[in-house]
């Protein structure tokens, strides 16, 4: 097993079934660069392949942090959907990126089959299209507007914070989103509220962030509306 590694247990809220996940020590996990929405990139190992724990029983898949964050009438329901089915790999060892991959669209169809909120199917679409982006795959173009439109219907509907995102934050990512979308006026207005956004004074990294696309996407706006 790989010295980064260490297995952690869990007990499957469906089957009920006790299984063994493993995960990535923090300390072995070296940041290489940060992308403007928030993807890190790491040098070797890194922890995001492992975030999400999938039953290898019943193939039931979640974040680990919100494994068994489930009603009964979600387990109920997903009793019946997952009863007899079979699972064709194990996600509980050592996974590459096409692992990683998988689980994630995993856990995108448990959340999508429970109902979970708009919020929750925003980061995990979010983060399947980070793993698209380290594969060099067009279908981080997809995930990502997906994301964006749950982001779009949590921030209308739930509370804040949206998970780890207070306000100021969820309107830049907003931004950075639609920008890289090549929604470029929508980017623009959202850069525009987060840097004018009164949480900007206890978020000064955010502030700063958001002033900067926003120079970024006006320029790019300028550029094509002279190809146009």
């Amino acid at each position: 097993m790989n010295d980064s590694l260490y297995s952690k247990k869990a007990i499957c809220p469906i089957c009920g079934k006790q299984f063994s996940s493993m995960k990535a020590k923090v300390n072995s996990c070296k940041v290489k660069k940060k992308d403007e929405d928030f993807c890190i990139h790491y040098e070797d190992l890194n922890p995001m392949y492992y975030e999400v724990f999938v039953c290898p029983s019943c193939a039931y898949a979640a974040p680990e942090n919100s494994f068994k964050e489930l009603t009964e009438k979600e387990v109920k329901l997903l009793k019946e959907v997952f009863s007899g089915r079979e699972v064709s790999r194990s996600f509980c060892g050592q996974r590459s990126l096409d692992d990683a991959t998988a689980a994630y669209k995993l856990a995108i169809h448990t959340a999508e089959l429970r109902k979970a909120s708009a919020s929750v199917l925003a980061g995990l679409c979010l983060r399947l299209a980070w793993l698209y982006r380290f594969k060099g795959d067009k279908q981080e173009q997809l995930f990502l507007e997906y994301s964006l439109r749950n982001y779009l219907e949590a921030y209308d509907k739930e509370p804040l914070p949206i998970g780890n995102l207070n306000e100021i934050s969820l309107m830049y990512l907003l931004g950075e989103l639609s920008r890289r979308l090549g929604k470029l006026d929508d980017a623009i207005t959202w850069f525009e509220k987060a840097a004018t956004n009164p949480e900007k004074k206890e978020n000064p990294m955010i502030e700063k962030l958001a002033r900067e696309q926003w120079a970024l996407t006006r320029e790019q706006h300028k550029e094509s509306e002279k190809s146009e």
